[in-house]
């Protein structure tokens, strides 16, 4: 098992403040699902942080900033222009199976989760963020939708979290408009926790996590599985999500 108290890669880095891990995801989730090295690494450092008796949680930050409809359109071309219809599935499902892997990985991790979140992002990046326990983002936050412009189903974790949340007409509403959603708009809809400034961020999360840290930890964990969603929910789910997401990308094109 690697050492990820002092860990960096092109796609996250982790590092240990007294008993909270950092982790600092740097690219979005089609750039980390489409390679099953870094889907690897993710797990394997979210479960030594999991057995890890000196980390009581972790702050997860958002640093992913590129240009998404074209990084986006980029990796879906990729998936069209292989050759066969069997190198095509596999890029699909590949995918599909690295996001439920990590979105289980964060649902069904026993300590507190804290997700920091500033600029622009993905509404499939964001379906990590809505499986973690308390979301705040800066001022400037921004989530897109940049898959509906090219004729892609949302891929991720956030109808299903969003159906749970607001229910299926407001879901619906959403998801189908592809408007960006901002720092305040996402606040209201609680799909964030708290909007502060982009310098009071990072404060911000640590101080939510030690608030966290003051209830015992089973007594914290037990919590969370009242509420959090089943493994199995997911896994069904996310059997239909990958099933619409090769309708979208290979029929008709």
């Amino acid at each position: 098992m690697n050492n990820f108290s002092n860990y960096n890669s092109d796609v996250f880095s982790c590092t240990f403040e007294e008993k909270t891990a950092v982790i600092c995801l740097k690219q979005e989730s089609y750039k980390i699902a489409n390679e099953v090295t870094h889907v690897h690494d993710l797990l394997d450092c979210l479960n030594t942080l999991e057995i890890d008796q000196n980390i009581k949680g972790v702050l997860i930050q958002n640093k992913a900033s590129y240009e998404r409809d074209a990084e986006l359109q980029d990796f879906i071309q990729s998936i069209q222009k292989e050759s066969g219809y069997v190198r095509k599935e596999m890029g699909v499902t590949r995918y599909g199976n690295s996001i439920k892997r990590i979105t289980l990985a964060l649902n069904d991790f026993s300590k507190p989760i804290v997700f920091s979140i500033n600029g622009k992002v993905t509404i499939d990046s964001f379906g990590y963020f809505l499986a973690c326990d308390y979301r705040i983002a800066a001022e400037d936050m921004s989530i897109e939708f940049p898959g509906l412009k090219i004729g892609v189903t949302p891929t991720g974790a956030v109808p299903f979290f969003l159906k749970r949340q607001l229910g299926t007409t407001k879901a619906m509403e959403l998801l189908m408009s592809g408007h960006n959603i901002a720092a305040a708009e996402a606040k209201d809809l609680c799909l964030i926790s708290e909007v502060v400034a982009d310098d009071e961020l990072k404060q911000a999360c640590m101080s939510k996590l030690h608030e966290f840290y003051k209830i015992p930890g089973q007594t914290l964990n037990f919590t969370k599985q009242l509420v959090r969603p089943k493994t199995f929910e997911l896994e069904e789910y996310f059997e239909v999500s990958t099933r619409l997401m090769w309708n979208s990308i290979i029929n008709d094109k």
